[in-house]
């Protein structure tokens, strides 16, 4: 099993692809998403569904989960790290790291980044 289909088979991929349409895209096209997601989770050391938990906490009294408002700041800051690492700059700065945003929003955690302004 290659690292790309370990990553595929991961609940929160697969509702990602579902959500956002990826599945009915080339398959180069999913599997550059897929490096980009495999790259990100490697670099922080969690696996998609880890990921996608980590930003969420529950509230002590009626157990119900949210969106932690601290740890969506921290993910956002290892986007913004993995994208120095990895030397990507301009518009692929900010198309990249959208990807792995774009697979935390369809799985529940609204985060956003930088926009390009064709600068």
């Amino acid at each position: 099993m290659t690292d790309s289909d370990a990553i595929r088979a991961a609940a929160a991929v697969q509702r990602w692809f579902a959500s956002a349409g990826h599945h009915e895209t080339p398959w180069e096209s999913q599997q550059r998403l897929l490096t980009i997601l495999a790259d990100f989770t490697a670099h922080t050391g969690r696996g998609p569904d880890e990921l996608v938990a980590f930003c969420f906490l529950r509230k002590r009294d009626t157990g119900e989960r949210f969106v932690s408002v601290k740890r969506r700041v921290e993910v956002n800051t290892w986007i913004d790290g993995f994208v120095a690492i990895q030397g990507w700059s301009g518009k692929n700065a900010v198309a990249y790291a959208n990807v792995i945003r774009g697979f935390l929003i369809h799985n529940g955690v609204l985060i956003q980044g930088a926009v390009w302004t064709g600068d």
